[in-house]
This record gives structure tokens, C-alpha cells and sequence, in this order.
């Protein structure tokens, strides 16, 4: 089975990540929310706490990270690549123990998923997170799931 590696993510990686990024991950930044996929990716790295990319047989399959949100709360954000799903395992082994690591740095996460993007619901559900009811969210008020989770104490 092929292994997954975790490394950093640099700006430098912006331009070979743009033409492969999952379409859902896609159309809920740039549909949903109406931001730039560079300028979302760019803006994610320069507030991160840690900004990484998971790297299966030299495929960036997914770009990750948890920026501070207030003293307590992080904001965890992945960006999924086409090769997700060719890598669906050697994924799922890093994502809890980084998950895990954020909430070393956060007692809790929070942010949103849009409610169109159910591979990426399954997966926050898997990992363990907690959802609210869907609520308008971004410019055009699309419906996006808060997802939390909190620290074991």
C-alpha cells in the first residue's frame, strides 16, 4: 500500500496544486464563497499556525491547515486534489493524528462545509466532528454545516 507522506506547504506548490483541486472543493470556494482558489490557498498559508501538503508516490493528494480564529478556536481547512481518490487510504492513515496535533494548539475547531460537498461531510463525520444546522453562509448565502470539534480533557 502506498504511503502517505505529510510535508510543509509553500507557496511555491500554489501553481501545481490550482489545475488539480477536486471540483467540490472547487465549487465551494470559488461558487459558494466567491473567492479565488489562489487567493484562498494563498490566504490559508498566511495566517496558518501549521500549513501542510499530503504527498502519496509524489501526488499532492490534499493541502491542509488550522489558522487562529481567537484564543481558543482554530479553524482547520483541507483542499482536496484529484488523487484523493486514488490514495483514499494512505489519506485517511495522516488525518487524525493531525487533526489530532491542532487541537494541541486549539481547545477547539470550527469552521463550515457546504452541504453540497457530502465526501467531505463523511469525512469530517469519520474524523469525529459535530455539525450544527446548515446556514446561510458567504456572499451569496449558500447553505454551509458548522463542524466543531473540542479537546479531550
Amino acid at each position: 500500500m502506498a504511503k502517505a507522506e505529510v510535508l510543509p506547504l509553500t507557496e511555491a506548490d500554489i501553481p501545481g496544486i490550482l489545475p488539480i483541486v477536486r471540483q467540490a472543493d472547487r465549487d465551494e470556494i470559488e461558487g459558494a464563497l466567491q473567492i479565488d482558489l489562489s487567493t484562498a490557498i494563498a490566504d490559508g498559508l498566511s495566517d496558518c499556525c501549521k500549513a501542510s501538503k499530503i504527498v502519496v508516490d509524489g501526488h499532492v493528494v490534499a493541502i491542509f491547515g488550522d489558522s487562529p480564529h481567537d484564543g481558543r478556536t482554530g479553524i482547520p481547512w483541507l483542499i482536496s486534489t484529484i488523487y484523493v481518490e486514488r490514495y483514499p487510504r494512505a489519506f485517511l492513515q495522516v488525518c487524525k493524528p493531525e487533526v489530532a496535533e491542532m487541537l494541541t494548539r486549539h481547545e477547539s475547531l470550527l469552521n463550515f462545509v457546504d452541504v453540497r460537498n457530502t465526501v467531505a461531510i463523511r469525512w469530517l463525520e469519520w474524523l469525529g466532528f459535530t455539525f450544527g444546522e446548515p446556514v446561510g453562509y458567504g456572499p451569496l448565502g449558500m447553505l454551509f454545516k458548522p463542524f466543531c470539534m473540542t479537546r479531550s480533557a
